[in-house]
């Protein structure tokens, strides 16, 4: 199983975790969140239940990108996810 990321192509942190991975030769599962309804819902229905959310869920935010590592396990740091395939790198992106 590969890192499945849950994201968008409107998000420019989503972006750049992709560019990440590619760069470094690695072809994550990508689920554009906002390609169709039930890809929202699916990640929807994580981002409301897993702990890991509790705070974006405070602040109203969507919170992408999510990676789903290839134990199966969540994550939305970026630095864990890519160190979990090999990469030594971390999303610096900058807005």
């Amino acid at each position: 199983m590969a890192i499945k990321v849950y994201g968008t192509n409107l998000c420019p942190e989503t972006l750049h975790a992709l560019s990440v991975f590619t760069q470094n030769h690695y072809m994550p599962d990508f689920v554009n969140i906002t390609g169709s309804i039930q890809l929202m819902k699916e990640f929807m229905a994580l981002r409301d239940t897993l702990d890991i959310y509790a705070g974006a869920r405070e602040r109203h935010s969507v919170g992408v990108p999510l990676f789903q590592l290839e134990d199966g396990s969540y994550t939305n740091d970026s630095k864990k996810a890519f160190a979990s395939v090999g990469i030594d790198a971390e999303l610096s992106y900058k807005n």
